[in-house]
This record gives C-alpha cells, structure tokens and sequence, in this order.
C-alpha cells in the first residue's frame, strides 16, 4: 500500500516483528529462526522483553500487542480508495476474511462493511459485508494473536473461530486475494472444510480459487495439489479489470435472464387461452416450459402451479361430451410429464401435491372397461416405469394421508 507521497509502509509479518523487536531494542537478527515460523519468533521476542524490563510474560505480551497495534496503522489514500474500492463492490462479496490487523478493507467498503473480531460472532446484517478479522483488529490489541501461546488456543476443541471459518469454506465460493495460505489456521480450517466435513451433499456452487502475481502469468487456470484453482495474474489491478470486465457482462446476462422469468411469470399467472390449448397440445412446447421450471422453480412455481391447475380444468370441460375420452388421456400426459421432469427431492411440494390430486381424480377413468377411457390405460401402462421410486413412494405417502384409495391402486400396479 501507498501513503499520499508515494512511500511504501505495509509490512510483511516479518518486516512487522523486526520493527516490533527493534522498538524494544531487541536485536531481531540474533534470534534464532531456523525451522520456526512467525508465531514463534513472535513468542521469542516478548519472552526478550519480559527478561530485559523484568515484567511478566503476560505484561510483555500486552506492550507487544500495542506496538503491533500502532504499527499497522495504514489507511489507503482517496485515489486508491476510489480504485480499489470499486474493485471490491464489483466482487458483490457475501463475506470478508482478512489475517491483516489493519482497516484497509473497511475504508475501501466505507459505509458498506463492518469489522469483526476473532472473538465476535460470524454474523451478516443485510446489506452490510462482514469483514472477518480472523487474527484480530489493531483497534483491539488485546485479541492480536501473534505469538504461538495465541495460535493454541485457536485449536481448541470445538473452537467456535476454526469451526465457522472451516464451515465457511465449505459453503461458499472462496477468492484468496494476496494470501500464500501460509497460515496454519487457515490451512487447517481448508484441511477440515475438505476431509472432516467431506459427507456433507452440496447443492449450491463451492470451490476456492486463489489469485497469484506472477511474472509471466499461465493464461489458463488450473488446479494445485490441495485442489484449489489457481488463477496466475501480473497485478492485482489486471485480474480486477479482467473479472470486472465477465461480471459485468455476466450481470448483462442475469437481469436479462430474470426479466424474462418476471415476464413468463406473469404470463402463468394469467395464462391465455392459446397458452393452455399449446400446454396441453404441443408436447414440445409442455415439455420445454417444464425444463424452465425446474431449472428456475424457486421464481415461477407459484405461477406455474396455476396454469396446471388451468389446463387441467380444460381436460375435464373436454371430457364432458359423451364419448369425449381423450381428455382424460390428456390429463393424464401433463400429469405423467409434470412427475417425470422432476426428482421427488426438487419437485415443488404444492405442485407434488396437486399432481397427488390430479392422479386421483384422473385415475378412476384409466381403464378398459366400459366408460373409461382406453388410450388413458395405453399411456399409463407405457408410460409408468418412467416414474422414479423416490416419486412413488412420495405420491404413495400423499395417498395414504388423503385417503386417496383411486390414486394407491393406480400406483399398485407399478412392479
């Protein structure tokens, strides 16, 4: 990061404890850091302290964690702020876990965000994106964790921190912006989110995804041995312009998609006779509307519901003059087409319902016999092991709850 001359004053962790150490004049060269790693050294250096101003350990640690404090207080110029901040809002980020001290994100989502500490609970006020501070705020040097004492703790068992941070992997779609995954929390809350909660089904897009700088960046994205996509970039800057650049047009995409779902909504809600007649008589055009239900249930369920309650009714008023026995049949095609577009886990429970009735009422006219209606018989003989066990034993439930007696010994005869 930049200050407004130009002069660079971000810190590495290494950089941070050297001038931790040195503002305590503790000679940072001469401790020992061969085959350990930061939390330790950070451990070393107030174990220093503490023996060179005679206080205690716990004393030491507190006036380490103050210097830290102090030390991280950068904050991005308005340039940047206006760059970068644009950057962030383009991104839409549901959650933001950051290993910094400082408050770099919450000036670039000013208004937009709020700072959590490692001792805050994970939560998501609407419109408001949380931004993690998973090793503490400078704000609050008391929760700093820094030394290897904190780190420890971290791991404790059921620890509510490494528990939401595993979960949160798991359940989201994760970007690692400038990070190594060099931190031991980290790296174990991904071993966790992959290995101990492996059985869980998801149902919603998941993955990790980490932006590295490189010199001369692979174009095409590929995947480590962790299994974490590994996009290469040259700055920062150019994977922002980059993904800005897919969103926008991928944005483009949605609202038209969404439009279009607003429009077919309406058209089902209220649904023209032409639009029953085709539902009913054009099986490419059924079939066809049945796919984009299914695929956007949560939006046109209700009005679609509606429209096969609709077309439904008119199979019946085709039924009414003697000798008019195909309407039954017709009846029993959308109710047949409705089942098997659908798995029982993601068919809409009021239209799993309906369609119950539906096969009720339909059922007592399929048959041979006198009065009822033989192509109706023809269809469900051809055309019933097309139904998945989930769906019969979910349709046999609503039977046996309904007293639907014509509907179970229609499903009887499915062997």
């Amino acid at each position: 990061m930049l200050n407004e001359d130009k002069t660079q004053i971000a810190l590495s962790w290494s950089e941070l404890l050297e001038k931790v150490s040195n503002s305590f004049d503790i000679d940072y060269k001469s401790l020992p850091k061969e085959g350990i790693g930061y939390p330790e050294i950070a451990s070393k250096i107030c174990l220093a302290y503490a023996e060179k101003s005679e206080m205690t350990y716990g004393e030491a640690l507190r006036e380490i964690k103050r210097k830290v404090a102090s030390f991280t207080s950068w904050y991005p110029n308005q340039n940047k702020r206006k760059v970068f901040g644009d950057y962030f809002e383009s991104l839409s980020p549901a959650w933001i876990i950051t290993t910094n001290y400082d408050l770099v994100i919450e000036s670039l989502l000013t208004g937009k965000s709020i700072p959590l500490g490692p001792n805050d609970q994970l939560t998501n006020p609407k419109s408001i994106i949380p931004v993690y501070h998973l090793h503490g705020i400078r704000t609050n040097p008391e929760e700093i964790i820094i030394t290897q004492e904190d780190y420890i703790s971290l791991f404790r068992p059921s620890e509510y921190r490494q528990v939401k941070l595993a979960l949160t992997l798991k359940e989201s779609t994760v970007l690692l912006l400038g990070y190594g995954l060099g931190d031991v929390n980290v790296l174990t809350a991904l071993d966790w989110s992959k290995n101990v909660f492996d059985r869980e089904t998801t149902n919603f897009p998941q993955d990790v995804i980490q932006v590295l700088r490189k010199e001369n960046p692979s174009e095409k994205p590929y995947r480590d041995r962790n299994g974490i996509l590994i996009v290469e970039t040259s700055e920062i800057t150019a994977f922002f312009e980059e993904y800005g650049k897919v969103r926008k047009e991928e944005q483009t995409k949605e609202l038209e998609i969404n439009k279009a779902l607003e429009r077919l909504q309406k058209r089902l809600n209220a649904p023209s006779q032409e639009i029953i007649d085709a539902f009913i008589d054009d099986v490419d055009f059924r079939r066809e509307l049945l796919q984009v239900l299914s695929a956007s249930q949560i939006y046109l369920a209700s009005g679609f519901i509606s429209l096969i309650d609709k077309c439904l009714t008119e199979t019946w008023k085709r039924s009414v003059p003697a000798g008019a026995f195909e309407g039954y049949n017709e009846n029993l095609i959308i109710l047949l087409d409705i089942i098997t577009n659908f798995s029982a886990k993601n068919i809409p429970p009021a239209l799993l319902h309906t369609v119950a009735y539906g096969l009720e009422r339909v059922s007592y006219y399929i048959g041979m016999e006198k009065g009822k209606s033989y192509a109706a018989a023809g269809t469900w003989e051809r055309r019933k092991k097309e139904i998945s066990s989930d769906m019969v034993k979910e349709l046999k439930d609503i039977a046996e709850q309904y007293s639907y007696t014509n509907l179970l010994q229609l499903l009887d005869t499915i062997k």
